[in-house]
């Protein structure tokens, strides 16, 4: 289908197939390397996520993805999903970016610098007037998005949707890193260089540090590690981890390799003293951008008085900085070993916006209101707080909490 925009040389096509199903994958994934956009929008991610976190029972989600042109050019792209829940005895129909979680800030949508406003305009009109959206959820948006504002001025200026909501109340670490490794260590204060050289010390003392990466053969066997590792790291502390609190994320992460690994776009990346794993993080990266968002480290008693989290960080950013990597997005939450060896808490963006129609705009209401009780009384009370003190096993979230997290 395609639909005039407003200038004459603007057109836009809504092709309702997911990414990755479309003929045209190699220039979707040039398209989005070259405007800086996240690894999230790739075609292989956006398979990898349709694959496990897509399917719902009700069969009420659907993919619609945008494709922009400025006459020949393509200025902008951008893949949904569009679901129903119910708000009490309220369906409310919105759209939300396909491929993402509330785990993965958006710093920039796949955008020509420029066209912004023209790109948003289009999209968010064909959703609310065309596909029949109530609401549509571009968050988590980080305060680093160069489009942020665009999307705020866009709303603002009479277009058929409207700022419903945009708060933060929680962020995500962004580490920037230098031209070198020498530089990197410059910039950390005295007492984390002396921490680090120390723990260095300890760990070579009865056998030699040895770093190595994933390749197409050994993907599953180290995947296998991690998520050994990573649970049992988590259920030290009497809770399950995140292959535990989201059920399809082993398959989705391993999907994930398998189908980014080729381009050299994901890794795991090991620490070993001989013959002891020591940490593991999964990597993921596009351009001179990296992602790291989990992580796993032994929990030896031998190791108590060493920093295994922060030798690997270190290590491991050296690598980065030598394979030309210029930022880092270490993953949502507070995390002070982050924050002292060079990250940075960047505020994260709940933005959602409704139709301009009184309906949509009490139906999305609705949905929010509905949506922060989930969050309360199920995640921050029974969850966090009350469920650790009982002693319960630890199981998966609610998919209700996971669907409305907008």
């Amino acid at each position: 289908m395609r639909q005039a925009g407003n200038d004459r040389y603007l057109s836009l096509e809504c092709l309702e197939t997911p990414a990755h199903e479309q003929n045209w994958r190699e220039d979707w994934d040039a398209f989005v390397q070259q405007t800086g956009a996240e690894v999230y929008f790739l075609t292989g991610w956006q398979a990898a996520w349709w694959q496990h976190y897509g399917p719902d029972l009700s069969g009420s989600r659907k993919p619609v993805s945008y494709i922009l042109r400025d006459g020949p050019q393509i200025i902008g792209i951008l893949p949904f999903c569009i679901e129903t829940v119910w708000a009490g005895i309220w369906p409310v129909r919105f759209a939300r970016l396909a491929g993402v979680d509330p785990n993965f800030a958006v710093m920039t949508l796949p955008i020509v610098a420029g066209k912004e406003d023209a790109v948003l305009r289009s999209v968010t009109d064909h959703l609310t007037q065309q596909m029949r959206c109530a609401a549509i959820s571009l968050s988590p948006l980080s305060d680093r998005s160069p489009q942020l504002a665009s999307i705020r001025a866009m709303a603002a200026n009479g277009a058929t949707a409207s700022v419903l909501r945009d708060r933060s109340d929680r962020g995500h670490t962004l580490m920037d890193l230098p031209d070198s490794r020498d530089g990197f260590m410059a910039a950390l204060s005295k007492s984390r260089r002396r921490e680090v050289r120390r723990d260095i010390k300890r760990l070579t003392q009865d056998a030699p540090l040895r770093n190595i990466s994933s390749d197409p053969d050994t993907l599953d066997i180290m995947m296998d590690r991690f998520i050994e590792l990573h649970t049992r790291q988590w259920q030290a502390v009497g809770k399950g981890g995140h292959f535990s609190d989201w059920w399809p994320a082993a398959a989705f992460y391993r999907t994930l390799l398998h189908r980014l690994a080729p381009d050299n776009r994901a890794a795991i990346d090991e620490q070993w003293q001989g013959d002891t794993l020591l940490s593991s993080q999964l990597r993921y990266t596009l351009g001179d951008k990296a992602y790291w968002w989990l992580n796993a480290r032994a929990i030896d008693p031998r190791f108590e008085k060493v920093g295994l989290g922060r030798v690997g960080l270190v290590e491991r950013v050296g690598d980065l900085i030598d394979a030309g990597i210029g930022l880092v997005e270490a993953g949502a939450g507070e995390y002070e070993y982050k924050l002292s060896y060079g990250g940075e808490l960047v505020p994260v963006h709940a933005l959602v916006l409704a139709g301009r129609g009184p309906v949509a705009r009490l139906r999305v209401q609705a949905l929010l209101l509905w949506a922060d009780a989930i969050h309360l009384f199920y995640y921050r009370l029974w969850f966090l707080k009350i469920r650790p003190r009982l002693g319960t096993r630890p199981r998966a979230l609610w998919a209700i909490w996971i669907r409305t997290r907008l």
